[in-house]
């Protein structure tokens, strides 16, 4: 995870969640909040990006000036799915496992299935506070951190109030 602070100079392109902004002379193209969050602006995000540099990957933002906290995926929205999967594909799989192995079989599938699942939204559950944290430790007025392909370099933001 990579946590980056950037100032939205232009925003462009937008369609349907999908925008394009212009900071400190870079452009980023098609990048998605959650289909509902643009940025304005002149607005200052921090962004946590999932590989540094890598804007196709937002896993996590912060509006800065109104400190509201946006994930990219809800552990409600995983047990959901995985429930719907459940109901799909997992009456499949557990009737497969009773005709070919069994009643026990049935059994340590089911059980695998509801370990597995309940343990993929532990560990998104875990995740999106990791990465609420991270997003709570950037103030307004910390330097910025711009990322270029290879290199990472740390300067003071010029939008920043004079301390």
């Amino acid at each position: 995870m990579h946590i980056e602070t950037v100032r939205f100079e232009r925003v462009f392109d937008v369609y349907g969640g999908l925008f394009s902004f212009q900071a400190d002379g870079k452009r980023e193209f098609a990048v998605v909040f959650d289909h509902k969050s643009v940025p304005t602006a002149g607005s200052t995000f921090a962004v946590a990006l999932s590989e540094p540099g890598n804007w196709q990957n937002v896993i996590g933002w912060r509006d800065l000036s109104a400190s509201r906290i946006g994930l990219k995926s809800s552990p409600w929205f995983i047990a959901t799915d995985l429930l719907l999967e459940m109901c799909f594909s997992g009456i499949a799989l557990l009737a497969a496992a009773f005709v070919f192995g069994g009643p026990w079989a049935a059994l340590v599938a089911f059980i695998a299935l509801v370990v597995g699942s309940c343990t993929l939204v532990i560990v998104c559950a875990l995740r999106n506070r990791r990465i609420r944290r991270a997003l709570l430790a950037i103030s307004p007025d910390q330097a910025r951190t711009v990322t270029t392909p290879d290199t990472q370099a740390r300067r003071p933001d010029p939008t920043a109030p004079a301390r």
